[in-house]
């Protein structure tokens, strides 16, 4: 059995594929996964988008009736093919709006159809209305695709950990500042410096609160990576707002609320800096 769900980098498509026995149904879970991940991506799943819906079966002859049947809900036939294993596919689509538990309860209803006509009901895919054109969606949204490398450096483990969806990220011009936010750590082990595990949890919540003290102070930021070596953690964060970022960071420094920290924020319009992390990801 193969259940099997596809979504490319440029987000045009999103795919479910479910080529088992029908007694198999996509499960809810998996649904609200995808919508999750499309809407981590920017996607606009809150507005009508061209929803593909697929049939499978050893012969064609029920294509034509499932197809008449299903006209009466709106569908439209795309196509009915033949795959190189031989197979038929009845290719079906209609224009609306989904949330995970509408297209769950449509699913069933496809499961029935499929099950009357003795097919196999193999599962949706999703595109914009306008065929050919990538989905809409929000193109400041970055989605989380975090790597990690570590290598010795003047005989200490250098850790680095960053997004690097940003290669995709099509506002860098605006978004020119870099935050390093310094701060030291606890560690018991003179030979690696490394930090404790719960000076590792503390960590990162430390960045949480960084983070969220931006952004409620209606700061549009991102955060971006960071790097771990003799005891010291710099993290990165990029806006498009300096003065206002210099304005919190200072008063959280200030107000001595969270552990001991030193900032600096430039301007890097070229995103060296971003460049040069994905060059020591690339690296090791």
């Amino acid at each position: 059995m193969k259940n099997l769900f596809i979504w490319t980098c440029v987000l045009v498509f999103f795919a479910c594929n479910n080529s088992q026995s029908q007694s198999y149904k996509i499960p809810l879970e998996e649904i609200e996964e995808m919508f999750s991940k499309m809407e981590a991506n920017g996607v606009y799943t809150d507005r009508t988008l061209l929803w593909g819906y697929f049939f499978t079966a050893d012969k064609k002859d029920h294509f034509y009736q499932i197809t008449k049947e299903l006209k009466n809900q709106n569908f439209e036939l795309v196509e009915i093919f033949q795959a190189d294993d031989k197979s038929y596919w009845l290719h079906l689509e209609r224009k609306e709006i989904h949330n995970p538990k509408s297209l769950f309860e449509l699913d069933k209803v496809l499961y029935n159809v499929a099950k009357k006509y003795e097919v196999t009901y193999d599962g949706f895919d999703v595109g914009n209305i306008n065929k050919g054109q990538p989905i809409p969606r929000d193109t400041y949204v970055v989605p989380e695709e975090f790597k990690t490398t570590d290598y010795p450096n003047d005989n200490f483990p250098y850790l680095l950990v960053g997004n690097t969806a940003f290669d995709r990220f099509l506002h860098k011009p605006e978004f020119c500042y870099f935050a390093k936010i310094t701060t030291a750590c606890v560690s018991k082990d003179t030979a690696t410096m490394l930090p404790t595990n719960e000076e590792l949890n503390d960590l990162d919540q430390f960045e949480h609160t960084i983070e969220n003290y931006l952004k409620e102070s209606n700061i549009q930021c991102y955060y971006v990576f960071r790097d771990t070596h003799k005891g010291i953690r710099n993290f990165y964060i990029v806006t498009n707002d300096k003065t206002g970022t210099t304005t919190v960071l200072n008063n959280i420094k200030n107000s001595k609320k969270l552990r001991e920290f030193d900032f600096a924020i430039a301007t890097d319009k070229n995103w060296d800096v971003y460049h040069d992390f994905r060059k020591k990801i690339r690296d090791k």
